[in-house]
């Protein structure tokens, strides 16, 4: 009875082992099916992302060109020219734009579709002459403005990109014609044909307009309407050639291309799609189904070579090597982790290099960004005292007063010298700082003053100056940069000042027996908080686009912080209203000699 029941017992044991296996072998199949098919879907992911960003760039380096082109006056003016003196000219251009653009050709239509100029003109195909009107690109740009389309050329045969714009100039402000800049991606398809990938660009009705297969171009995906392939016809998008279906769509979404009834048993590939923005293309990455299932059989079939092997394995030790099993499964285990690990380490690592490669690149960059921007910034308020002084001598000598004009022709050499050295400083531009003397900003102030009283005479502004009795006040610095410091915060208070009803400019210097403190105040607008916490950011600025490149404030920073002194930016009082500015330099013993150029100029 024992026996009989250790024997059911052993049969019942040896069935629940096989369903067992059978089972972790079908999980096995499906596992390892899922994750390469997952890792298919990613790379396929990652690949359309680049084929498509390739497609951007490459259709987006002509769409602003039609645009441009239609507004040019000669352009404009060949739509209306209806005696044709205009053409050849424009001929010359279109075809000169053409070549340098790398645009395929360009071609101008008149309000009814017939070319009256193309940068083909002197080429057997030339388009001169031809009806395009029953093409959408003409149809939407003499309706909306602007249009594209992809079709093949009716007159060279060669597929293309068309993307056009209307030519203002007909009448009853109906557009007087269409340009149009056709664009081959011919270039774009043999890269990707050598990347030896299945990719695909299909249009809105599932047609292959592009491949890295070139016998798959020009076939359906899926079945088209009768509506829509009667337009197509009436369009001649693809002029004659048969859209024979490429394949066939199964029930899973995959896609089999091939021709069984021609004995090509062809191939299933999963068909992974990324719409495009352009005319509602389709991009498609086919991966193959075949290979996916490989590497799935082969897991399988390792999988049940393993555990035959343990199987026969755990009968030949049985308990008596049960417990090394485990220790040289934990040590396998252990081992494949710390590989697992190193691999991450080691791939992390590289990105990092790579990560403070882009870094250090992008901060070089930066930097060279901002020494460009500060010298045009630094050169252009020398230049503007130049121009100032020059108009105001000629106006002087026109008047006969030629000893006031020799005083502004001084001027304008002490503005040469400076910049001079303004360019000495620019070359030792890696080094901070510099030698630093005695200079006396009450003079530098009125110096400056006198560069900007035409602008303040301009935008009549009240000023006022409250200045220390003895009429100095020496700072540790060098005039160049006190110059800088001074003209950045006073042309950044008349700048507040330009849309102000009764502008006023306050400007204070105040004596301490360690500090010379400047107060520059303006009754404009004041500063929002958001604006405050950033004022001395480099670039930042509130004004319009090209009415400055926030770096005077920036720079007027750096020059206080290489003199050793401070700077601070507040609101006045709701009473008084505008913004005031805080400058606090250190204080020297004065020289009586002077420099050339620091002459005190009365305001």
């Amino acid at each position: 009875m024992n026996q009989v029941l250790r024997r059911r017992l052993g049969r019942l044991t040896i069935a629940i082992t096989a369903a067992a296996l059978t089972v972790m072998l079908w999980w096995v199949w499906h596992w390892q099916l899922e994750r390469v098919t997952n890792e298919a879907r990613r790379h396929a992911d990652s690949r359309l992302a680049l084929y498509s960003s390739s497609l951007n760039g490459a259709l987006e380096r002509f769409t602003y060109l039609p645009g441009l082109l239609a507004r040019h006056s000669l352009v404009q003016a060949a739509v209306v020219d209806e005696v044709g003196v205009f053409t050849e000219q424009v001929n010359r251009y279109l075809a000169h734009v053409a070549e340098s653009s790398g645009a395929e050709a360009i071609f101008l239509m008149d309000d009814e579709g017939v070319t009256i100029a193309a940068s083909n003109y002197a080429s057997d195909a030339s388009f001169l002459g031809h009806h395009y009107d029953f093409r959408p690109y003409f149809q939407d740009a003499m309706a909306e403005g602007q249009g594209e389309f992809f079709a093949i050329g009716s007159t060279t045969g060669r597929a293309g990109y068309f993307v056009s714009a209307a030519v203002q100039g007909g009448a009853s402000g109906r557009p007087g014609g269409v340009l149009v800049v056709k664009i081959s991606l011919e270039a774009l398809q043999d890269s990707w044909r050598q990347a030896g990938e299945q990719v695909l660009l299909s249009d809105t009705n599932g047609v292959v307009i592009l491949s890295s297969r070139p016998e798959w171009r020009y076939r359906r995906l899926d079945d088209i309407g009768a509506n829509a392939m009667e337009e197509i016809h009436e369009q001649r998008q693809f002029l004659k050639t048969p859209l024979r279906p490429l394949g066939e769509r199964l029930p899973d979404g995959s896609l089999h291309v091939g021709d069984t009834s021609t004995g090509d048993l062809g191939e299933r590939y999963l068909d992974l799609t990324l719409p495009q923005t352009t005319l509602d293309w389709t991009m498609h990455y086919l991966v193959p189904v075949r290979p996916l299932y490989t590497v799935a059989r082969n897991a399988l079939l390792a999988a049940s070579g393993t555990t035959l092997a343990l199987l026969l394995l755990g009968l030949w030790l049985r308990e008596r090597q049960k417990r090394q099993r485990l220790r040289d499964r934990e040590a396998r285990i252990i081992q494949e982790a710390n590989e697992r690990l190193e691999a991450r380490v080691k791939a992390r690592t590289q990105e990092l290099e790579a990560a403070q490669a882009e870094l250090v690149q992008a901060g070089k960059l930066a930097a060279l960004g901002t020494m460009a921007a500060g010298i045009a910034h630094e050169l252009n308020q020398p230049l503007a005292g130049i121009r100032t002084y020059a108009v105001s001598g000629a106006r002087l000598l026109e008047r006969g007063r030629e000893a006031t004009a020799i005083d502004n022709f001084r001027h304008i050499h002490d503005l040469s010298d400076r910049l001079a050295t303004l360019i000495r400083q620019l070359k030792i531009f890696a080094r901070k700082g510099g030698t630093l003397e005695s200079v006396d900003l009450i003079a530098r102030l009125r110096f400056v003053l006198e560069l900007l009283r035409d602008r303040l005479e301009r935008q009549k502004v009240e000023l006022h100056l409250e200045l220390p009795e003895d009429s100095t006040a020496w700072v540790a610095g060098d005039s160049v940069r006190i110059e800088q410091l001074l003209t950045n915060l006073l042309r950044n208070a008349l700048d507040a000042l330009r849309d102000t009803p009764s502008p006023r400019l306050d400007v204070r210097v105040v004596l301490t027996p360690e500090q010379v403190e400047l107060v520059v105040a303006d009754n404009g607008p004041g500063i929002d908080e958001a604006t405050l916490e950033h004022i001395f950011d480099p670039f930042y600025t509130t004004k319009e686009v090209g009415d400055g490149l926030g770096l005077g404030l920036f720079i007027a920073y750096g020059i206080v912080q290489d003199l050793k002194g401070r700077i601070r930016a507040e609101n006045r009082p709701a009473h008084l209203g505008g913004a005031v500015f805080h400058v606090i330099l250190t204080r020297v013993n004065g020289e009586s000699s002077r420099q050339p150029g620091n002459k005190d100029i009365p305001t």
